[in-house]
């Protein structure tokens, strides 16, 4: 197979992690002849079934497609045999032994690789917290999107920071609930929060989404410089993807009139 084929899973794999888009690496680790796969072949298989690159024929293809679903609703990696024999597909410890009749007659073994990449989240606001978020995060692995004060999500967040401090903070806070499915962080205080939700629920936002509002932010552990309450969002972040109760807090140094 030429190498403009079986290349074909190196752009498809930037292509997936610049986008953030689940995928699987399904590697050749053993071949019997005959076999139009060597051992080394790869490809990248979008959620899709696309397959970019090359991992054998037309028997090879579907009984992948159907192993890399699999690995990725699982999240773990699995190993899948091809065999030139008769019985029934079976999956035990992650290795799934597959019998069929190939025209080709030779046997493959691959791996699958299932990858999820780290999804962003979002930060809205103008501000040596919003700021600090964008350099911290993406150090422990939590990569960031920055908006301006008021400004439309562009995609859809799982969560979203809001740290406007005064600046267009209903516009922004809604704009947060809009496109996101899970927390919206909101700094500021008890008080100021406690207005602007009021605020929300008279322009008819759902009480449901104002429930994700959480204000005020951060966990509880004493944060004054702009660096500790970004620990604190950090931690709180973590704890909420984790499903770890650890408390909320207020984040002593930040208030808005």
């Amino acid at each position: 197979m030429g190498n403009s084929v079986s290349n074909q899973w190196i752009a498809a794999l930037q292509r997936c992690e610049e986008q953030q888009e689940p995928y699987a690496i399904v590697t050749v680790i053993e071949v019997e002849s005959p076999s139009s796969a060597t051992v080394g072949d790869k490809a990248v298989v979008t959620s899709d079934g696309t397959i970019h690159g090359w991992i054998g024929g037309g028997c090879t293809q579907p009984v992948i497609q159907k192993a890399v679903a699999d690995a990725m609703g699982s999240g773990d990696q699995m190993t899948v045999r091809i065999q030139p024999s008769t019985g029934e597909t079976k999956t035990v410890d992650r290795v799934r032994d597959v019998h069929m009749a190939c025209h080709s007659g030779g046997s493959i073994h691959l791996l699958v690789e299932p990858f999820k990449p780290t999804e962003s989240i979002a930060v809205i606001g103008e501000t040596p917290v919003a700021e600090l978020l964008t350099v911290i995060g993406p150090q422990l692995g939590i990569p960031v999107d920055l908006y301006a004060s008021g400004d439309e999500l562009a995609k859809t967040y799982e969560y979203c920071i809001v740290a406007t401090q005064g600046r267009k903070d209903k516009q922004s806070i809604s704009n947060a609930l809009a496109r996101t499915t899970s927390k919206v962080w909101f700094i500021a205080s008890q008080r100021k929060a406690d207005k602007i939700l009021t605020q929300l629920a008279k322009d008819d936002v759902a009480p449901s989404d104002l429930k994700r509002l959480v204000s005020p932010a951060g966990l509880h552990i004493g944060a004054e410089t702009s660096e500790e309450i970004v620990i604190s969002l950090l931690g709180q972040l973590v704890s909420t993807k984790r499903r770890v109760d650890m408390g909320q807090a207020r984040v002593s140094k930040v208030e808005v009139a």
